[in-house]
């Protein structure tokens, strides 16, 4: 049986993830995590003795896409007890957290895989992918003078963190639109330097360590050239400290080429995954280009949440967009031969482009989507030229 669990269950679900995930949290800790998860709807499934055998925690955000702003369904946390595994149990709750985000409004969802493959089977897509610097203190950019300056701050000031993160954030695609909650999850005592331009107006930020000789940077914000240099002239006054940079950022970040040695070591890696749970619901909200009048027909496989499975049409007429859907009997059919008019394809590749980690074109090359070449190509024009990226974990 599937059913969320009660407070009184929550440290059940803890010991099953400290099992799995192998690690222990101290009682402060614990105390602290299950305060923390009265905001989240776990689902656990039990056997009829009332045992928990598998859980999966479903987390509430807002996402950008497009530059706009939509519900999204975070999945973490899934974990099953070994005795149990391999019986269909995180099936059967993927499933129902699926209807459970439809009914709730989130026509995203978003999750960090452990196995790739095993989420693919269930519709998720791979969304979001990362790239890795380590710079030597020697390839470091040469110090100028810039006329703002880099201070200090502490979680009281998180505002000003939050307004140079949205400016940043909302023109990736996956990034999340913190909440004061999360700010609050997301930053400990770490520490943090905000760089103000000349007007004492916050344009970047810099959340990082120090340990080793290595200054580890896990956000890198910037919104203009002159904030990357004073936030690197802060990063280079530390060269008496450290050997090594290293930090993560997006995957469209051009740092190496404005390098006097731009050979540094860079590496990209495959971060988070996404899925449509509403395909309906995601059309009518995406800010397809409207620049041109067209009308693009989808016709839309969806092997896991069967309420997806149809034909849709995109209508842009005057600047204005209009999605309808067919009924299922003729959805079904679209399905099963390659359209003559409009563009088929699986959820997962829908979401691929949608987030626009891949490009339709990309992706009829290599045999993933199929259909009349015109509206491939007027599908590809649609899409907004939004990188993907998130720098959150969940």
């Amino acid at each position: 049986m599937i059913r969320t669990l009660k407070p009184g269950e929550f440290n059940e679900a803890i010991d099953l993830s400290e099992y799995a995930f192998r690690y222990k949290l101290s009682e402060e800790k614990r105390e602290e995590r299950l305060s923390r998860m009265n905001a989240d709807e776990i689902f656990g499934y039990f056997n009829d003795e009332g045992k928990l055998m598998a859980k999966l925690h479903l987390l509430s955000f807002k996402m950008y896409l497009g530059g706009n702003v939509m519900p999204m369904g975070g999945v973490a946390g899934v974990a099953t007890w070994p005795e149990f595994r391999r019986s269909g149990h995180v099936k059967g709750l993927l499933y129902h957290a699926l209807k459970a985000m439809k009914e709730n409004g989130q026509a995203i969802s978003m999750l960090h895989p452990f196995s790739v493959k095993f989420y693919r089977k269930y519709g998720w897509e791979c969304t979001c992918d990362y790239k890795k610097y380590e710079i030597k203190k020697e390839q470091f950019p040469q110090t100028v003078t810039v006329k703002g300056k880099v201070g200090r701050i502490t979680k009281k000031d998180v505002e000003m963190l939050h307004a140079v993160y949205e400016k940043f954030a909302k023109v990736y695609n996956g990034s999340l639109k913190r909440s004061d909650v999360w700010w609050e999850r997301l930053i400990d005592d770490e520490n943090i330097v905000v760089y103000k331009n000349e007007e004492n107006e916050p344009t970047g930020y810099l959340i990082y360590s120090i340990k080793e000789k290595t200054f580890k940077i896990d956000e890198f914000v910037y919104l203009d050239f002159m904030s990357w240099n004073g936030l690197w002239s802060f990063i280079g006054n530390h060269d008496s400290m450290i050997d090594l940079v290293t930090m993560i950022v997006p995957v469209d970040d051009q740092t190496g080429y404005y390098l006097s040695d731009p050979k540094i070591k860079q590496e990209q890696y495959a971060y988070f995954m996404g899925r449509i749970v509403d395909v309906k619901n995601v059309l009518e909200q995406y800010p397809f280009d409207c620049s041109e009048d067209r009308h693009l027909f989808l016709h839309v496989h969806d092997e896991f949440a069967e309420w997806n499975i149809g034909t849709y049409l995109v209508s842009v007429k005057e600047g204005r967009k209009e999605i309808t859907s067919f009924n299922k009997q003729k959805e079904q059919a679209f399905c099963t031969h390659p359209p003559k008019k409009g563009v088929l394809c699986d959820i997962q590749s829908l979401t691929a482009v949608l987030f626009n980690y891949k490009k339709p074109s990309e992706l009829y090359r290599f045999g993933r989507i199929s259909g009349n070449e015109q509206d491939i190509e007027h599908f590809e024009k649609m899409i907004p030229d939004y990188t993907p990226f998130i720098y959150d974990f969940f």
